[in-house]
């Protein structure tokens, strides 16, 4: 039987332990990556405390189309999502804690929306692990004129991919199956950074944009808020 020359031996073990150490940066540098960020933007420890956020500004449906608008969250998941029309509250999108609403313009009443999928109150990238998404680094990519690292994040049929800045970490898009979001302007309330901007590009067409002039951090909101 023949032997296996030393040399060959060594070449092979030192292949195998690059492939095995590229593994481990891969999925090192991602949760690094998003630790980062999380730190960056204000730090973990201040995202796990907000409890609820009022945001005020003004929504760009259309060229024809703008209203202002306002988004009420709180915990452990309440939302909603009004414009202001003619003086009046019109309901977007609404979550009482068990269901999803929203204005009928034919009835003229708020009703349920049988459909509605509730997202988080926090991002999934906080405890992404606890929450059974695996994050995996992608490489760069570049957006706009700003190059950033692509995280993918994944659970079950969930899968969204962020991209960071390579400069500071923050957030400058992310995508999933049913749009972009394009995250620009950032400013600070309350400690915690937030983009006044988003640019959302919905795959079935379209496009929208939210600007931002007031962020609440912890603000009391009365349960009442959330009765549709």
């Amino acid at each position: 039987m023949k032997k296996c020359k030393p040399t060959l031996v060594k070449k092979h073990l030192l292949l195998l332990m690059v492939m095995m150490l590229g593994f481990s940066l891969s999925a090192q540098t991602a949760d690094q990556i998003i630790s980062q960020h999380l730190e960056n933007s204000g730090g973990i420890k201040n995202w796990k405390n907000l409890n609820s956020i009022i945001m005020k500004g003004d929504a760009l449906l259309s060229l024809e189309q703008s209203f202002p608008i306002v988004i009420y969250h709180k915990r452990p998941y309440q939302k909603k999502v009004v414009f202001i029309v003619n003086g009046k509250e019109m309901l977007n999108e609404g979550y009482d804690g068990k269901n999803g609403w929203t204005y009928n313009e034919i009835s003229g009443k708020n009703e349920i929306v049988k459909s509605y999928q509730p997202d988080s109150f926090e991002d999934d990238l906080l405890d992404y692990s606890k929450k059974g998404f695996t994050a995996d680094y992608t490489g760069k990519d570049n957006s706009g004129s700003q190059e950033c690292y692509k995280v993918e994040l994944t659970k079950n049929v969930n899968h969204t991919t962020y991209c960071f800045s390579t400069k500071d970490y923050s957030l400058l898009w992310e995508e999933n199956k049913d749009e972009k979001m394009f995250y620009q302007d950032y400013k600070k309330f309350g400690g915690l950074d937030f983009a006044t901007k988003i640019v959302g590009q919905p795959k079935k067409g379209g496009e929208y944009v939210l600007r931002f002039s007031s962020i609440q951090i912890n603000p009391v909101i009365s349960d009442k808020e959330f009765k549709f």
